[in-house]
């Protein structure tokens, strides 16, 4: 997927006001913005190519923020407690680990990253 005109505009010129008929031909953009200058064909362009090379960057750290989100609960104190919880989390350790390494490639991110394994939740038996 490539980034548009429309994407370039947005990076660019935030809160600018425009319009524009093709997202992809720069020619058909209406400028109405007294305030912010209209960014050059070329200046555009050069961001829509900024803008499709991060890109796998971009969605490495999606995907490793949507991860981490997925696994929050596991780091949780209480979750993983036998005084405050029953059953409880026997494998905490392997959840910080995993999140560990989801974290690198979200600080970190690659074009074509290799995501860890997510643990398989194992609890105690319930008392």
């Amino acid at each position: 997927m490539s980034a548009t005109v429309i994407d370039a505009l947005n990076v660019l010129t935030p809160g600018a006001q425009w319009s524009i008929t093709d997202k992809y031909d720069y020619n058909t953009l209406d400028w109405f913005s007294t305030d912010i200058a209209k960014p050059t064909e070329q200046e555009v362009n050069d961001e829509i190519i900024r803008l499709d090379i991060q890109a796998p960057l971009t969605a490495c750290k999606q995907q490793a923020s949507q991860l981490l989100t997925a696994t929050d609960w596991t780091t949780i104190p209480d979750v993983a407690n036998p005084v405050v919880s029953n059953p409880y989390l026997l494998n905490q350790a392997e959840f910080a680990a995993y999140r560990s390494a989801v974290r690198m490639l979200a600080v970190y991110p690659v074009a074509a990253p290799v995501w860890p394994v997510i643990p398989a939740e194992q609890w105690s038996s319930p008392v």
